[in-house]
């Protein structure tokens, strides 16, 4: 095939294809009916297509991911003590969601997730309220092999969750307006986040008021919710040897002043964690301080320690023995601060599944927590796990909420008991029951409920995680 024959051939192909759009096979047809090209020559080029495009790589990849997560509940101390006046709670949460992905070779990749989070009866199905929310929506350009930028909603889960988490098992879960500057290589993980959050597209001013936005779950009038305005993460993990990591988290949010909206208090938190493994045996210790100020800007000074230590039997048995203790003061705070708030981790997995322990340091009374905890898990088969969980709370500091009520240390005990079953690798079935003994320091720490009653808590929870749909192409 000459030159001119060539150029005439791909001149066709673009006027051609762009003026009425059709498809490869009518082109081919009208330029053999031109006489420009021979059958032969465009089953040679049909055939050349198809060998080029069968060698590339498959490097793109599109998939489907839902999640449908139904849990009864019957509360009656769940968070908070029961005394003679309150009456057990009963009621089914439901979480639906739908994560669409998509990988661009080593260009980029992109995540969209929807979910409607609610309990049963809480919206009228007949309305015009919409439920539907964006859970996680981000786009994860790769500017190296190692390193990428995701920038989006997304969710922000360090270590072990203690301060950073997905709080899973919260209905609608958490997740963070964010950019996430991340390096992952060998040895070495390294992740840099910086947030920055206003109420609208303001003209002047940086004035933050989150709480003009929230709705009550029937989305009748707004409540209040804080949020920082400014978040700025370094997180690092090294692995050393392949027994021994250590993990450092720095992290700076900052909370728009009560009397100056252009004003920002800002937090710090810094430390990290310590690993080693050998055999079945596993060890770890974590700490951090803060400081900076507070939200009412007092000085801030806390600390927080998880010595714990582990033996792990795959497909048998765990039993995890440790304690987690957070700073506090004796009740009241003075000039300096010294409550420690497990910033945007989860409490559920750390402190109990009742979760008496969850807002700091407001559940403490500002007194601090000691919480020795004994975890026990039995692989019964594939399918069936069994854990049975022991919490026992003590204060920090002793509480003197009055001048002659000066408390126990001694708050109480919880225990949890969790059946798990697998049937399938997108199917979980999961019940659990807990209960707690608490002491007069409790209720008095808590202010609320009756040091005679023992907390109760029973769910049944269905998660079903299929994978949808899936397809690799080039």
């Amino acid at each position: 095939m000459n030159s001119k024959k060539q150029f005439l051939i791909i001149l066709t192909f673009f006027s051609i294809g762009t003026a009425i759009a059709q498809s490869t096979d009518d082109l081919f047809n009208i330029l053999i009916q031109k006489g420009l090209i021979k059958q032969t020559e465009a089953d040679s080029i049909r055939a050349n297509y198809a060998i080029n495009q069968q060698a590339k790589p498959k490097d793109k990849t599109f998939q489907i991911d839902l999640q449908i997560k139904n849990r009864f509940e019957y509360r009656d101390g769940y968070g908070s003590i029961p005394t003679d006046a309150t009456v057990p709670a009963a009621f089914v949460n439901q979480r639906s969601r739908l994560n669409f992905s998509y990988q661009h070779g080593d260009a980029f990749n992109t995540v969209l997730s929807l979910q409607d989070a609610r309990v049963w009866g809480s919206h009228d199905p007949r309305g015009l309220d919409g439920t539907i929310q964006l859970f996680e929506g981000y786009v994860e350009p790769f500017i190296t092999p190692n390193f990428s930028i995701r920038i989006g909603r997304q969710r922000i889960v360090l270590d072990n969750q203690r301060l950073f988490a997905e709080n899973e098992w919260r209905v609608n879960a958490n997740a963070h307006d964010a950019i996430n500057f991340r390096y992952y290589k060998g040895k070495i993980s390294l992740e840099l986040i910086g947030a920055f959050n206003q109420t609208s597209e303001r003209i002047f001013g940086t004035d933050y008021s989150p709480n003009q936005l929230s709705l009550t779950p029937a989305n009748a009038t707004p409540s209040a919710w804080t949020n920082y305005k400014t978040l700025a993460v370094s997180y690092v993990k090294y692995e050393f040897t392949p027994k021994f990591t250590a993990t450092s988290i720095v992290a700076a949010d900052g909370y728009q002043s009560k009397t100056n909206s252009e004003k920002t208090v800002w937090r710090l938190t810094y430390g990290g964690r310590l690993e080693y493994t050998y055999g079945n045996w596993y060890a770890t210790t974590s700490g951090y301080i803060q400081s900076g100020r507070n939200n009412t800007e007092k000085s801030l000074k806390a600390w927080y320690v998880q010595p714990e230590i582990k033996f792990n039997k795959t497909n048998s048995i765990s039993i995890r023995l440790g304690a987690e203790i957070m700073s506090g003061d004796n009740g009241t705070i003075g000039n300096v601060d010294h409550n420690f708030v497990p910033l945007y981790g989860v409490a559920h997995r750390f402190n109990g599944f009742l979760d008496l322990f969850t807002k700091f340091p407001a559940d403490l009374n500002n007194a601090g927590l000691v919480n020795p905890y004994l975890y026990l898990t039995k692989v019964i088969s594939p399918k069936w796990e069994v854990s049975s969980n022991s919490h026992l709370f003590y204060t920090q500091k002793t509480a003197i909420l009055t001048p002659n009520q000066k408390l126990s240390k001694f708050m109480g005990y919880e225990h949890d008991l969790v059946i798990g079953y697998k049937p399938n690798n997108y199917t979980h079935v999961e019940t659990g029951f807990a209960f707690a003994l608490p002491t007069e320091t409790m209720t008095a720490i808590k202010k609320s409920g009756d040091a005679g009653k023992i907390p109760t808590w029973f769910y049944v929870q269905l998660k079903f995680t299929p994978r949808i749909f899936k397809t690799v192409f080039n």
